[in-house]
């Protein structure tokens, strides 16, 4: 347990780190391939079957010009990416798939949960090369996000473009994408201490990050091309696994021990040869029940050496509640089981080749809610969710990584729901339903093995505070169509360090927006009690926080009238080494940053001429305008580089008193 929240910790703070630089520099791509598995028959290496590869078109002839595109790509909504994909030898790739992803960066912390619980992220959008090797992938809508683009082929290395941004109504062009053919690994595949070759052996690289892992999950042959077969002299061949980087490779067989070999440095220099020589392997064999000792079907089984640090084998329990995992080495195994609704069991020391390895699973949790109007009726209609309560921490709460939030809908003859599969710990209900506030329940705790019968929860919602005030433009006018934001006393929202931590947890107040009507005044309803700020912006003028607001009676509340500075608009264009370009993340910092309350940190990126404008006004004072190129390939090994580029590109920026425009370009120095 140890190891495993020394993992985790490690993923969270090298998460935080690659989010807030938002990664990827100049350099060349590195590409990054997703890991693979063996099919299903063989040792189960816990990870995932592939299929047979998917051979593209075949390339057009070598004296057609690669880079003068003949047309460009149809594009269906109003904004994305295009590019052109070429091989080595600047020939154009037909047919190769592009998937646009959400960046696993715009939620790091949840990292550790999607990596336990193998949850796959979903390709945004998907489309393929044209004949000529352009393509154009875009989304109908743009957010606040960071994107992810993949481009796959069985023939070449992944390909990993990141940190990219869409801006509204713009197509960005990446320009000419290389894909390489990679390296190859080759060797043979035999009995340990014999020449004997061991046929049909397969042999997988699990290559990339804990980012490219997770994000691959969700493209359809996405760990396709990181895995082969041994012919039946042992023999084998992979051409296109990533063109460098330290990757790990294995060998499993049915009745042979898995064999892993780590810190495999890949170079495209030359073939890298691998041979391995396998040992007979040991099964482990058990079962898993409840605490009634009924069998436990679909039950999840993970089995890990006890003395080395190896991915686990997987296994999942029959209806009898029997489960298998071969191709084991000699030597003690940790065992867990977990399955929906009961707790997680784990065995430690259990020596490879045991046949009776009995799991139990005690059950989770039953709660019974029940929600009820101020006047003591029975709410019928609501979202419930349930959360971890911390009272050392001054009654924080916390996500349930498995308890999903649920939407009641109650009959005529019922008065409660029920939600089940609670771990132990102290909890709290929260109920939000229309018309009323959002309401936590008293804190209740589930115990290790919870006692017979039912919890039954009580939430009496309330109709909350209500939050009325004014907006002003800084010459006394009303000011209309001004967007007030509730938020948490004390946010940075500006502050990435802040982002990343908010993800983190939910928020006991409650989140609304309001606009100004013509006379400036707005009205937040329906506010559960809490510490709240309020968050005031408008188009033509600099945003302002009211901070302090504490609602801790359910009335009605008037603030003092709130006054927008007018500000100044702040723009320029962005060049390398005085080359204008696309994607160039552009980022303003308040000079005085280490001062107390919210900061100012504005960032965009540039537009395909190099051109960038900052999302909102700048109040006057002395600002740091920095800039790094983004959106080339391998994002996780570009931090420093990208880190020191915006060091070196820093320049001062002086919004004056009264000024309404001011234009500053900034360079960043071209390493070369």
């Amino acid at each position: 347990m140890r190891r495993a929240a020394a993992v985790a910790a490690l993923l969270v703070l090298a998460a935080g780190i690659w989010w807030w630089a938002h990664a990827a520099g100049p350099d060349l791509a590195v590409p990054a391939s997703p890991s693979a598995a063996a099919p299903p028959g063989a040792v189960a290496p816990a990870i995932d079957p592939v299929s047979a590869p998917v051979v593209p078109p075949p390339a057009p002839p070598a004296d057609r010009t690669p880079i003068e595109r003949t047309r460009v790509p149809v594009a269906t909504t109003p904004q994305g990416l295009r590019g052109l994909v070429l091989d080595e030898g600047d020939r154009p790739l037909p047919g190769v798939p592009v998937h646009l992803l959400e960046s696993p960066g715009n939620d790091p912390l949840g990292l550790p949960m999607l990596l336990q619980h193998r949850l796959p992220a979903s390709a945004l959008a998907t489309t393929a090369t044209e004949y000529d090797g352009t393509f154009a992938i875009g989304l109908p809508r743009v957010q606040d996000r960071i994107y992810e683009l993949y481009l796959l082929s069985p023939d070449h290395a992944t390909v990993r473009l990141g940190d990219l941004r869409l801006l509204a109504d713009e197509w960005h062009d990446l320009g000419a994408i290389t894909m390489g053919p990679g390296a190859t690994l080759q060797g043979r595949v035999t009995v340990d201490g014999l020449a004997t070759p061991v046929p049909n052996a397969v042999i997988a690289v699990r290559a990339g990050t804990a980012f490219d892992d997770v994000a691959l999950r969700g493209i359809e042959d996405g760990h396709r091309g990181l895995v082969t077969t041994a012919d039946a002299t042992g023999h084998y061949e992979l051409r296109h696994a990533p063109g460098r980087g330290v990757v790990q490779v294995s060998a499993t067989a049915p009745g042979f021990a898995r064999l892993v070999r780590r810190d495999v440095e890949l170079t495209t220099e030359q073939p890298i040869t691998l041979d391995f020589a396998l040992s007979p392997g040991w099964t482990l064999r058990g079962t898993v029940a409840d605490a009634e000792g009924q069998p436990i079907h679909e039950a999840r089984v993970e089995v890990w050496p006890s003395q080395i640090a190896d991915a686990a084998f997987l296994a999942a329990s029959d209806l009898t509640g029997a489960w298998e995992v071969q191709g084991l080495a000699a030597g003690p195994h940790r065992v867990r089981a977990s399955a929906r609704g009961f707790q997680t069991a784990e065995v430690a020391e259990v020596a490879a080749g045991q046949a009776d390895v009995r799991l139990v699973l005690p059950r989770r949790g039953r709660v019974e809610v029940r929600a009820t109007t101020p006047d003591g009726g029975v709410l019928r209609d609501y979202q419930l969710s349930i959360h971890r309560y911390f009272d050392d921490r001054g009654g924080q709460i916390g996500f349930v990584a498995d308890l999903p939030e649920r939407h009641v809908r109650l009959d005529g003859f019922t008065d409660h729901t029920e939600f089940d599969g609670l771990p132990a710990g102290t909890f709290v209900c929260e109920v939000t339903a229309p018309g009323y506030a959002k309401t936590l329940s008293a804190p209740f705790t589930i115990e290790a093995e919870p006692a017979p019968g039912t919890l039954r929860i009580e939430v009496p919602v309330s109709r909350g505070a209500t939050l009325r005030g004014r907006v002003f433009a800084a010459d006394g006018a009303p000011l209309a169509d001004a967007v007030v934001r509730t938020q948490v006393d004390g946010a940075d929202p500006e502050s990435p360090i802040w982002k990343l931590l908010a993800s983190a947890v939910p928020v006991r107040i409650t989140s609304v927006e309001a606009t100004t009507d013509a006379d400036g005044n707005f009205v937040l309803p329906l506010l559960a009690l809490g510490d709240y700020q309020l968050a005031v912006e408008h188009p033509e003028a600099c945003r302002s926080i009211v901070s302090a607001i504490r609602l801790d009676r359910a009335a009605e509340r008037t603030l003092p009238p709130i006054r927008l500075l007018r500000g100044a608009v702040v723009s320029g264009r962005a060049t390398v080494g005085g080359r204008r370009a696309g994607q160039i993340k552009v980022v303003l910092l308040e000079a005085d940053a280490g001062r107390q309350g919210p900061t100012t940190r504005l960032e965009t990126v540039t537009d395909a001429e190099g051109g960038f404008r900052l999302p909102r006004r700048v109040p006057p004072g002395t600002y740091e305008l920095r800039a790094a190129v983004v959106g080339t390939a391998a994002p996780d090994s570009q931090i420093l580089r990208q880190l020191l580029q915006l060091q070196r590109s820093s320049t001062t920026v002086v919004v004056p008193a009264g000024q309404a425009v001011v234009e500053r370009d900034i360079d960043i120095p071209d390493p070369h």
